[in-house]
């Protein structure tokens, strides 16, 4: 089992009963890095993200390729809340009062405003419509991704980091570039919240690789990438098109996922 699962996994110990407790038990509000296909990029993004690959080519994936990319080990306190629970959660914008009340957070504070963004991804419809999933419990995210992959030879695979390194800095590719799965792949995203939820979708237009890394100071990665070969629904001002410079549609755009991103497959 991943690590960016195990970390999400509740203590034998651990119980939730609602309110106050079931925010600070949850470990407070998730902060993840997201990719949005739907959003355009702003000014400041680019120029946040002109010291570093967070997109590139698929023909990009060979050993010798050199990209600058920031990984870090994320050590969370916030763990899935019980399945029980999370099917009981209100998750629409007018049953927002409902859920913060719940959850004991106050309706102006910023962990409000996260909140409900969320909730708002989680109802728009994805960009390449895509069968899609919020998943709050680890029964949600494993349910969902058998119905869209079938029982057999279900792979789970997630980027493992070997060391905590913050910074920017320039990573080579290694021999051992795979291809991860079959044509079929469930990737499940971290979205910022007030428990660990996912946003997770069958994605027939993605090609996921596992590729081994080394920093320039030595640390190792086992990255997974994904290669998204259909982005012509993507916002056209989106951040990857203006940092590629090339259109929506052209070319396969590609990506490394986050430690607490979950990509899994068949192997068939």
């Amino acid at each position: 089992m991943p690590r960016s699962i195990q970390e999400f996994l509740p203590e034998a110990d651990y119980s939730v009963e609602g309110g106050a407790n079931l925010f600070l038990a949850s470990g407070g509000v998730m902060k993840s890095r997201t990719f949005a296909y739907k959003h355009a990029g702003t000014d400041e993004e680019l120029a946040a993200s002109s010291n570093a690959d967070i997109f590139f080519f698929e023909h990009q994936l060979k050993p010798g390729t050199k990209l600058k990319v920031q990984f870090s080990t994320t050590i969370r306190k916030a763990k899935f809340i019980p399945f029980s629970v999370a099917k009981t959660m209100p998750m629409s914008s007018k049953d927002l009062p409902q859920l913060l009340a719940r959850l004991s957070i106050t309706p102006t504070s910023a962990a409000a405003r996260v909140v409900n963004q969320t909730i708002n991804d989680c109802a728009t419809p994805s960009v390449s419509g895509e069968p899609e999933l919020c998943a709050a419990s680890l029964e949600q995210m494993v349910d969902f991704s058998l119905k869209k992959l079938g029982n057999d030879d279900i792979q789970v695979k997630s980027t493992q980091v070997e060391k905590v390194d913050r910074a920017i800095q320039e990573y080579t590719i290694q021999e051992g570039v795979e291809r991860f799965a079959g044509s079929k792949t469930v990737a499940c995203h971290a979205k910022n919240f007030a428990y660990p939820m996912f946003i997770c979708h069958a994605a027939a237009t993605t090609r996921a690789y596992s590729v081994p890394l080394v920093g320039a100071n030595g640390s190792k990665v086992n990255a997974m990438v994904a290669c998204h070969t259909n982005t012509a629904r993507w916002n056209p001002k989106n951040l990857a098109f203006q940092m590629l410079k090339v259109t929506p549609g052209s070319v396969p755009v590609c990506h490394f996922l986050p430690e607490d991103h979950i990509m899994w497959g068949t192997s068939k």
